[in-house]
């Protein structure tokens, strides 16, 4: 059986949606507002970060 690590999921996701709400709110709204979600992109490195980690822990 194999198990999915959630980690990866969340993560990539997450900067997918961020990276789309970024792209769209800039064009739609303003350049300044969308400046508002590149905050968030280290959240999710981090958290693909942790997932890489737990499927593959140090010895």
């Amino acid at each position: 059986m194999k198990k999915r690590n959630p980690y990866y999921i969340i993560g990539t996701i997450g900067l997918l949606l961020n990276f789309l709400a970024t792209i769209i709110l800039s064009y739609a709204v303003d350049p300044y507002f969308a400046s508002i979600f590149t905050a968030f992109f280290p959240v999710w490195i981090i958290i693909l970060v942790v997932g890489y980690r737990k499927a593959h822990p140090r010895p």
